[in-house]
């Protein structure tokens, strides 16, 4: 059978450009989030500015976010099936958001009402700038011309070679968002203890260090990304931060110095549906590494 054209869908955590998905034909299934009684769609009419939001962030808002819904994914896949066309679909890591199933469930039922299509969904285990970079990949596999399937089949093998490091600015956020005891809380804030954290293979978050002051966070990641890192594999890596662009320009800089072998470095937000977990001043660091384990 002769292979039919696809299409690649994603959830809107990779927190890329927007002009990015309408340059390579991407769509998007929006996650929301809610502030108060009022709830936004991200990458919608309604969604905030990077700056609008880390600045309710900062006054003491506390978001919540909620996953893509079946119903967003069924008009989604569905327009794309009734023209004839597969789908590839990059979900936002299981681990962190029931999006991955919805999407799931969605795919089997509408290829059961529709046989002739394929619809593919990977759990990327990935999130923000790091499901990203994944999309990418994807993206300029896809235009080398590979199937739906060989794409598939890289996607995940891929997917576990995508390194988070990423540290945050506000510990007592992580602690309300249940990711920090109170008590590590606190005395990280009265010592200016920074945590390392990163996304483990499940794609969960996971502490992977602590460092004293911001700056020194920031040179730590770029060090130990020197050490994980696959040279010829990362001519450009993902910097994208929340609402703290000096500190992830600095972060840059101490990679392109310890690193010359990285040509490029796309900047980017991480969007509202992360940042309502995060808080404000978060950076995330991600690239190709030769996994995802923590250096001994």
């Amino acid at each position: 059978m002769e292979n039919r054209e696809y299409v690649i869908v994603t959830d809107s955590t990779t927190d890329m450009d927007p002009q990015y998905y309408d340059v390579n034909n991407i769509k998007i299934v929006s996650l929301h989030y809610t502030i108060g009684s009022k709830t936004y769609t991200q990458y919608a009419h309604d969604d905030l500015t990077t700056e609008n939001f880390y600045s309710k962030i900062r006054d003491g808002v506390m978001p919540k976010s909620t996953p893509i819904t079946y119903e967003d994914v069924t008009n989604t896949l569905e327009k794309i099936v009734n023209d004839g066309k597969d789908v590839f679909f990059l979900a936002f890591s299981s681990a962190l958001s029931q999006s991955y199933q919805t999407a799931q469930i969605a795919a089997e039922d509408i290829m059961t009402k529709h046989p002739e299509c394929t619809i593919k969904v990977v759990d990327s285990t990935c999130a923000s700038g790091g499901e990203g970079l994944l999309l990418h990949l994807c993206v300029k596999k896809r235009n080398s011309g590979v199937s739906l399937e060989e794409l598939e089949k890289y996607a995940e093998r891929m997917k576990g070679h995508i390194v988070h490091l990423f540290t945050v600015d506000n510990l007592n956020h992580l602690h309300r968002g249940g990711r920090l005891s109170k008590l590590s809380a606190v005395m990280g804030t009265i010592l200016s203890v920074k945590p390392l954290l990163h996304v483990e293979n499940r794609g969960s978050l996971a502490s992977y260090d602590k460092i004293k002051g911001r700056k020194k966070s920031l040179e730590t990641m770029a060090d130990h990304m020197k050490q994980k890192y696959l040279p010829g594999e990362n001519e450009e890596i993902f910097i994208f931060d929340a609402d703290c662009s000096e500190d992830a320009e600095y972060l840059g800089n101490c990679v392109m110095n310890l690193m010359p072998d990285v040509k490029r470095i796309r900047y980017g937000h991480i969007g509202a549906v992360i940042g309502s977990h995060t808080g404000a001043g978060a950076i995330l660091l991600t690239f190709v590494g030769k996994n995802r384990n923590p250096i001994e």
